[in-house]
């Protein structure tokens, strides 16, 4: 009985290099002319649709329109601040009496604590602490006595006690309205340095007496 070797060997020997494998014709593929016209009809189409959607999404450049604005400008008309502050002067039993610059809706009591308070015996409710102040007023702090001017009034009473401006004292120009022991040393200064008052309008001579101060106390002094 033939060997497995002997039977490898036996067949190679008996085919020779000429022999070709033999291919069914189901193996094999043919196209025809038409076969082929079709399937160039489908590559020039996806090519086609190809481009077209590239195209479609191509990078777009967005072109900003140039607005020219033509005639003559319109100035802005100024806007009008208004000023939030007011300027009080205040004098008579204060500490410290003069001008002070306040918010505009403040109140006397403001004012009052602005010249530093009251002084020592002026009697409470001669003054309204809660009435408003209104620009440039004149607030006068205390009573003079006879005087029969309530503090914190702007103008003269006819019931009037002139004292003598070459001849009175400290305490009696304390006694004025609007007058405290500031403005009262400032009047005995200026009269010791002018040896007297020639005339009752003098006293807008003294530091610290203004137009209002004066037209205050021109009917209470007297040479």
């Amino acid at each position: 009985m033939p060997t497995v070797e002997e039977r490898i060997r036996a067949l190679w020997s008996t085919r020779t290099d000429d022999e070709s494998e033999y291919v069914p014709a189901s193996y094999t593929f043919s196209t025809s002319s038409s076969t082929r016209r079709t399937l160039v009809k489908f590559m020039l189409a996806a090519i086609s649709t190809t481009g077209l959607f590239l195209w479609l999404n191509r990078p777009q450049i967005q072109v900003t329109p140039k607005i020219v604005v033509s005639g003559t400008p319109i100035a802005a008309a100024p806007i009008a601040v208004t000023s939030t502050n007011i300027v009080i002067d205040v004098e008579g039993k204060v500490h410290f009496p003069g001008l002070r610059t306040l918010p505009s809706d403040a109140r006397v009591a403001d004012a009052i604590a602005a010249a530093g308070g009251t002084l020592p015996g002026v009697p409470k409710g001669t003054v309204n602490l809660a009435a408003r102040l209104s620009d440039g007023q004149l607030l006068i702090v205390g009573q003079v006595a006879g005087a029969g001017v309530a503090s914190g009034d702007q103008g003269n009473s006819s019931q009037t006690n002139q004292i003598s401006l070459n001849s009175a004292t400290e305490s009696d120009f304390e006694s004025l309205p609007g007058v405290g022991p500031v403005l009262a040393n400032r009047i005995l200064t200026w009269r010791t340095q002018h040896g007297s008052f020639s005339s009752i309008e003098d006293l807008q001579n003294v530091p610290g007496i203004g137009p209002k101060v004066f037209a205050n106390l021109s009917s209470y002094v007297t040479l």
